[in-house]
């Protein structure tokens, strides 16, 4: 039954930050006329369960109890945990969108991309970790308090066409959108409180839960857009790129509307445990919903894309310089995501292999640890990266590869 509750929350509740944690090498070369990109992104971070735990769920294994009492001294009034998993392919052609250097666009290229993404946040507070993974028995004669719990979950398909400037680097694209998985739900006020008896419940709940339950891999369809905006500055004649950079800024319309399942009463049942209740099947499930005050409705609505905004100084592979800082701020646009900060050195150990340390605060965490490599192989860069290393509650695995052509 645990790993059931788990399980769904995993499906319809998590999700981490992104790929982007890989500086951005800003091209001066000019010496190729086209490249593909491809990044892969796998990351989920929390600030109190344990990967421990995560990883029993994901490639199997025993949640023995030295685990939970581990994840259970981390937790703090609130609690989130987040997965995110992307991968997206990019090609950069630099032929003229205008053949007439008097036209607006003469000095621009074309970009084309497609990639899947997949966000997801969650908040739950202390008792709801504990009354999944530890069961009822421990709020006996207690109340169990699960307010202020909330996840959203959503994947989708992208396919952009846009143009960027090849002096500057600066890019705007258009995306369509397939929406491929939603559901979204929260818990404004819940509790639950079970007499020493076992024999009565007392619940008292204010929330909804709706999703997207079309068949099929398309449930919808939208826009977004990317914008990379980069400008220079200057200190002490050494010249510095920053960049601006916003993604997946958008909306999404499922072709059908989604099914909600709101909820604003207090039930009381005496007579039966749970268990009793659910093998005996003293209550049919319409009858049970209607007792407990569970309304099914249908809702309408347009979904905003849970994009990111990103401020950072990006390092340029052309400098002279064996150190080059890099630093800069994300916030992904959920109310689920606190800000996050990173900052890191990056050097040049030899002429085709560079490599940096970093440190990062926020997003579904407290302080990480990353590091990455990046080797440049004729007209082929690999990097490869993690934004946490050493941390006890989350993972990370970042591939990018450009070809140049």
């Amino acid at each position: 039954m645990k790993k059931c509750i788990f399980l769904v929350i995993v499906t319809f509740g998590f999700s981490c930050y992104s790929q982007h944690m890989l500086p951005f090498i800003q091209d001066t070369t000019g010496k190729y006329k086209a490249s593909i990109f491809f990044t892969s992104n796998g990351d989920y971070a929390s600030n109190a369960l344990g990967k421990d735990i995560v990883k029993c769920f994901f490639y199997g294994g025993y949640i023995d109890q030295d685990m939970k009492n581990k994840s259970i001294e981390r937790l703090q009034n609130i609690n989130q945990f987040g997965l995110d998993m992307n991968a997206e392919l990019v090609y950069r052609s630099k032929r003229d969108v205008s053949s007439n250097e008097n036209k607006r666009f003469y000095n621009y290229g074309y970009i084309a991309q497609a990639g899947f993404h997949s966000f997801s946040s969650m908040v739950y507070s202390q008792d709801a970790f504990r009354y999944a993974f530890e069961g009822n028995s421990l709020f006996l004669g207690d109340t169990a308090d699960f307010s202020g719990t909330r996840f959203q979950s959503l994947a989708y398909s992208k396919l952009g066409f846009g143009i960027f400037n090849r002096s500057t680097n600066n890019s705007i694209v258009l995306n369509v959108l397939s929406l491929n998985q939603f559901a979204n739900g929260n818990i404004s006020t819940g509790t639950i409180f079970q007499n020493l008896g076992n024999d009565s419940i007392n619940l008292v709940y204010d929330g909804q839960f709706s999703y997207a339950n079309q068949a099929g891999f398309s449930k919808g369809f939208g826009l977004s857009v990317d914008l990379d905006y980069r400008f220079k500055t200057f200190e002490n004649d050494r010249a510095m790129t920053f960049q601006f950079l916003a993604k997946n800024i958008g909306f999404m319309l499922p072709k059908e509307p989604l099914t909600q399942y709101v909820s604003d009463s207090s039930f009381q049942y005496t007579g039966f445990d749970l268990d009793q209740l659910v093998q005996q099947n003293v209550l049919s499930t319409i009858r049970l919903m209607d007792t407990l005050g569970i309304e099914k409705t249908t809702q309408k609505t347009m979904l905003m894309v849970p994009g990111f905004i990103q401020f950072s100084k990006l390092v340029d592979m052309q400098s002279a310089k064996r150190l080059q800082s890099f630093y800069g701020a994300r916030m992904f646009l959920s109310k689920n995501y606190i800000p996050y900060f990173f900052i890191g050195i990056h050097g040049r150990v030899t002429k085709k292999w560079s490599t940096a340390i970093n440190a990062s605060y926020g997003g579904f965490s407290q302080l990480k640890w990353g590091m990455y490599s990046s080797f440049q192989l004729a007209r082929w860069n690999v990097g490869v990266a993690s934004e946490n290393l050493f941390s006890k509650t989350g993972e990370s695995f970042i591939i990018q590869v450009k070809c140049a052509f």
